[in-house]
């Protein structure tokens, strides 16, 4: 059920982030109906959005509702128009809730050819920092520092992008993965798209130098040897790698890339097994770039893990879905809302249903037990679950967590069944978590990710560095205290 949903959500952010730039030939949306669409979202979405007042309270949201309503006084092309609603949807501060564009729009992204940003990029400290040259200009260094592009300040592009781009709790951290990694579509469906870009920057010298790039030539096309795939196994697939190291079988690496994995509770078995029959006493998790995904793996992995008993909550309204006209995946909503009504051992209070998930004793994978010492990888784009297992690993766990804040925040999220509303004039879809998903933890609130107790910085010489920084400091923490 979460596994279906995750796909549908890594499809359609893709999807989104691709279709930001559009052209005039796209459609253009009257007064009227972009309105009557506004407001329908607006009362549906305080009426379903548990997270609705959480941030923002009802005085600024009645000022950036009529904010909004002001903008959508003229006429707006299609990306125009979603641009100011993905505006309005950054105060719910909530990560997954999201804008899909239209299947019209899909159908004219698809048609034309698109220019595009030749560089990839990292956002960190307000700076803006090449991760990958795709320019015609071999000069162009991973780890550049990026000042301008066609006169606007980066500065300017980053507030530009944190004004467009949802976060849980607003976290910068969250901002800044998400909107480097749709840098290109972003800048696009900003300042229009170009060919070519005059770029000011810093060398990793400290020299400045002013750019003239574009995107490199495509290579004429060259016969392509076939390459063999390599076979998927429990241990090395999409989602999902385990291995004991070579050399030094006192240490794993789990890498989960994302909680979309194929018989997670079989690989996790094996995994503990194998851990238990070579005697690991190091066991390093890696869940950088890990966006999230099955709750229950996710809580499976913290069963094998966790030094005592552990619990999580999921809160919704008792309203139930009120767009059900305008609601897609209908059938996926109800089926796990029934389930959860099922086996979520609910109560009702104070107008709400919450459910309650108990890892006791008896679920405490005791025989398989891992009791050695652990390492956890996060980084900015570490977000729902995988969020959620670094909070775990942290605090009923002993674990040492590596890296930079994560994307979701240490207490919770909104999350867990998000159907879609389809806006009934201008037919794009925005994504509405209906529960709260809540950490139970010895924590104190404070709007934040998960701070890895040792964070490792992001700056031009790391991003430059063909090494694996948090890596390293592994093994360095690891060899010093055998």
């Amino acid at each position: 059920m979460q596994y279906i949903k995750t796909l549908v959500l890594g499809l359609f952010i893709l999807i989104s982030a691709n279709l930001l730039a559009q052209n005039q030939n796209d459609s253009m949306y009257e007064p009227s109906e972009m309105i009557e669409d506004f407001k329908y979202l607006h009362t549906h979405l305080q009426l379903n959005h548990p997270g609705f007042y959480k941030y923002t309270n009802k005085e600024t949201w009645d000022s950036i509702y009529a904010v909004t309503l002001n903008a959508l006084q003229k006429p707006l092309q299609d990306i125009k128009y979603r641009l100011v609603l993905r505006h309005y949807l950054t105060y719910v501060k909530c990560g997954h809730t999201q804008i899909i564009p239209s299947a019209k729009s899909i159908k004219h992204f698809e048609k034309r050819k698109h220019k595009s940003v030749p560089f990839k990029v990292v956002i960190a400290n307000n700076k803006i920092l090449v991760s990958e040259n795709l320019s015609n200009d071999s000069t162009l260094e991973k780890g550049t520092e990026i000042t301008a592009i066609n006169q606007k300040t980066a500065s300017q592009i980053i507030t530009d992008i944190y004004h467009i781009q949802n976060a849980d709790a607003g976290l910068p951290s969250m901002k800044n993965f998400y909107g480097a990694s749709q840098f290109a579509t972003y800048f696009n469906a900003l300042y229009g798209e170009d060919s070519v870009f005059k770029i000011s920057c810093v060398k990793l010298n400290g020299d400045t130098q002013t750019l003239v790039v574009k995107e490199k030539p495509k290579a004429k096309s060259k016969k392509i040897a076939l390459k063999i795939k390599p076979t998927k196994t429990l241990f090395n697939q999409p989602f999902a790698e385990f291995r004991i190291c070579e050399g030094d079988s006192q240490t794993a690496i789990l890498k989960i890339k994302g909680f979309q994995i194929d018989n997670a509770a079989k690989l996790y078995a094996r995994a503990f097994e194998k851990l238990e029959n070579e005697e690991t006493k190091h066991l390093i998790i890696d869940l950088r770039g890990n966006g999230g995904g099955n709750i229950m793996d996710a809580a499976e992995l913290i069963s094998y893990l966790s030094k005592d008993t552990f619990s999580y909550d999921f809160v919704r309204g008792k309203q139930g879905l009120t767009y059900k006209k305008h609601a897609t995946q209908k059938l996926i909503y109800y089926f796990s809302r029934a389930m959860l009504d099922l086996f979520g051992n609910r109560t009702e209070v104070n107008e709400q249903y919450n459910y309650h998930f108990y890892y006791g004793k008896k679920s405490l994978k005791k025989e398989k037990h891992f009791n050695g010492a652990i390492f956890c990888l996060v980084d900015n784009g570490s977000f729902s679950a995988a969020s959620f297992v670094a909070a775990y690993l942290k605090h009923k766990c002993g674990a040492i967590v590596i890296g930079q804040e994560t994307a979701g925040t240490e207490s919770g999220c909104y999350a867990v069944n998000t159907p879609f509303l389809e806006l009934p004039n201008t037919k794009n879809f925005i994504r509405i978590p209906h529960y709260q998903f809540k950490h139970i933890l010895p924590i104190t609130y404070s709007a934040r990710g998960v701070l890895p107790q040792i964070e490792t910085p992001i700056n031009s010489q790391t991003i430059n560095s063909e090494n694996d920084e948090e890596m390293d400091l592994i093994w360095k923490l690891i060899f010093e205290n055998k």
